[in-house]
């Protein structure tokens, strides 16, 4: 181990993780054996003790990072103390006689036996463990920066017979393959956790209860969704992107769930065609909106625009509806496409009750606290909407991250007065307890926005990260969707954009194509997507002709085998053919050969016998197609009575077919 190699380690490992004066200690503490002669005669019972003490403090340190942190950072504190806690050790090592440790001192059982064990050097390892150790306050940019440069400093010392020139470039290209290493591994290893996530919310996030949805108001952590691709809406007249689609609504809150009290199921029956469904007869739409969303096992709830009074194309089994405005299927197929027809304005589905107001007990102390310092008592419902809206756009952020709620408060008390951040279900919650405190009717709603343009597959498509909750008003008469949630929380929840996220959502498109096909019901789209399989199929057949064993071309005067003809290509009924042809009745490619002569027949004058040559077409039929082919007799016949007809229906003289129109 070169000299300086040791120490710049180690300042380099005090450096990233703030402990730069230890380090330096350290450092100069091991490079001071260049300039000390004498040497320590330690025995093995000296390193023994060191050992032991090395011990002793690793597991002072570890107790201690298990109370004072949680598992991953106690596991990542023990890390960046090793370098101290081993440095008597190498210590010992490099300022004794021998210069390296016997294999004993690392295990109890081999230390009493007799005779000595193999000797290792201590310094390799404590360098990589010193760069293991800076790893892990790997907070700054500069790290990988200062990793290349004792990387390159090791390597120098090991350059060989290779010139200044080529080992540059040698360490200039392994930084660059590693730089580009580290970013592929960090990036793979966001995929795999975000698909792992995505596989688990498969089967434990489904479609929210309709009954009941349970809120992460008050817990502690960061919420994060996958980037799944669950539906693809294509807008039609009258629809705007973006758009909230709602899947369920509650009306009573009881912290931290929202319930749907009276909210039962009713069964919807289709129209003639089985693929239109009327929610709301006599009902105004003037907007609709086309929506591709997958149902796991066949059933589940529909996101829907507010209002949706009409469905076409859905092709169910069975479908219900709650008085609070969830549709669900009870049995469909795995991938449903409908057309929800809707209005732009709001709708007046199922008005108010008495619980639309009701404001929980619990909450009640800072609901009306902040209600009238936003002095929304005595005013227009859309009047109230507008200074909520303003109020939670000036003075409130949107954060994934939850912290935790003081004791004696609750969540939304802590969201108010307090913290002014949170998710979307802060917002929702507080503004629908707010517009309720007001005498306004409101309701929670959850679903998903659609808001993001996917340029793989050139339409709107929605990820469970967008999953959203927001408020429903009672405003002029019609449940108005009130979003108080800063718009940013869009951007937020992508994140930043993955350098695999084409490639990811290029197999969720593939994927999305092949369930539209497994899952068509109608003719058409049958029709439409099942030339999706003749790319595979064409690809298939060229391949396979590629691969065919090739020959050239004969040399000249070389025979070459004639093809074995066909059976019945030798029929004297091609003759009557040609024959009929140059009289004027010529047959169009692709013509059977009875239509052909069923039109000779019906356009022919009387000088052109055509009865005699319907049994000959039988005889022809038979022969060519029909594997027994024909008997004897019957050849003879088909040739005899074919010359025959050619010799009474002479070709017309070349005169007469020149002068012919």
């Amino acid at each position: 181990m070169p000299p300086p190699l040791l120490g710049a380690a180690l300042l380099f490992w005090g450096w990233q993780t703030g402990f730069l004066l230890v380090g330096l200690a350290m450092a100069l503490a091991l490079e001071a054996r260049t300039l000390v002669r004498s040497r320590w005669d330690l025995e093995r019972a000296d390193f023994n003790r060191v050992s032991d003490l090395s011990a002793v403090l690793l597991v002072v340190v570890g107790v201690y990072q298990a109370v004072a942190n949680e598992s991953a950072r106690a596991v990542t504190g023990i890390i960046q103390w090793l370098p101290l806690l081993v440095f008597p050790l190498v210590a010992c090592q490099l300022y004794s006689v021998a210069g390296r440790v016997e294999v004993a001192v690392f295990f109890w059982s081999q230390r009493k036996q007799p005779g000595s064990t193999p000797r290792v050097d201590l310094a390799p390892s404590y360098f990589a463990l010193c760069l293991l150790a800076a790893s892990t306050a790997n907070a700054r940019a500069t790290f990988y920066a200062g990793l290349v440069a004792l990387s390159a400093l090791a390597l120098w010392h090991a350059r060989g017979r290779a010139g200044v020139l080529r080992w540059g470039l040698a360490v200039t290209l392994a930084a660059l393959l590693g730089w580009a290493g580290h970013l592929g591994l960090a990036e793979a290893q966001r995929v795999v956790e975000r698909k792992a996530q995505a596989f688990f919310l498969t089967w434990i996030r489904r479609d929210p209860d309709p009954y009941r949805t349970a809120t992460s108001l008050g817990d502690l952590g960061e919420l994060k969704l996958s980037d799944r691709v669950v539906m693809r809406v294509e807008p039609g007249p009258g629809a705007r992107i973006p758009i909230l689609l709602r899947q369920a609504s509650y009306n009573a809150y009881h912290a931290p769930s929202w319930l749907a009290v009276d909210g039962g199921f009713t069964a919807v029956q289709p129209e003639s065609d089985g693929a239109t469904w009327l929610l709301r007869r006599d009902a105004p739409t003037d907007a609709r909106l086309t929506v591709s969303a997958y149902l796991p096992r066949g059933r589940g709830l529909l996101a829907l625009p507010n209002g949706t009074a009409r469905l076409d194309e859905l092709m169910v089994v069975s479908l219900a509806r709650s008085r609070l405005g969830a549709v669900r299927v009870d049995e469909g197929l795995g991938l449903v496409t409908y057309t929800a027809h809707f209005p732009r304005r709001g709708t007046d589905e199922s008005p108010p009750t008495a619980g639309d107001v009701r404001v929980p007990p619990r909450e009640t102390a800072v609901i009306t606290r902040v209600a009238g310092e936003l002095g929304l008592a005595d005013r227009p419902a859309a009047e109230v909407v507008a200074r909520l809206r303003a109020h939670f756009l000036d003075r409130f952020h949107y954060t994934r991250y939850l912290s935790g709620v003081r004791p004696g408060r609750t969540a939304i008390e802590e969201f108010l007065l307090t913290t002014h951040a949170g998710h979307c279900e802060y917002f929702a919650t507080a503004t629908t307890l707010l517009l309720r405190e007001a005498g306004v009717p409101a309701r929670y709603a959850v679903g998903y926005a659609a808001h993001e343009w996917s340029r793989v597959e050139g339409r709107w498509v929605v990820r469970a990260r967008d999953a959203h909750a927001w408020a429903l008003a009672w405003v002029d008469g019609a449940w108005v969707e009130v979003d108080t949630t800063p718009a940013t929380w869009m951007p937020e929840e992508a994140g930043p954009e993955s350098a695999w996220q084409p490639v990811s959502d290029l197999w969720e498109w593939g994927m999305f194509v092949f369930s539209r096909w497994r899952w068509s019901e109608r003719q058409d789209r049958l029709t439409g997507n099942l030339g999706w399989l003749l790319i595979p199929l064409v690809a298939i057949l060229v391949w396979r002709s590629w691969a065919r064993r090739r020959v050239g071309a004969p040399s000249p005067g070389v025979a070459v085998a004639a093809a074995p003809a066909r059976a019945g290509d030798d029929s004297e009924f091609f003759g009557v053919e040609r024959r009929l042809s140059e009289l004027g009745f010529e047959r169009a490619p692709g013509e059977p050969l009875a239509r052909w002569l069923a039109a000779v027949a019906a356009a022919a004058p009387p000088a052109v016998a055509t009865e005699p040559l319907r049994p000959l077409l039988d005889l022809h039929y038979r022969y060519r197609f029909d594997p027994a082919g024909l008997a004897t007799a019957e050849r003879q016949r088909l040739r005899a009575e074919s010359q025959a007809w050619l010799a009474a229906h002479p070709p017309a003289p070349a005169s007469a077919r020149a002068a012919a129109p």
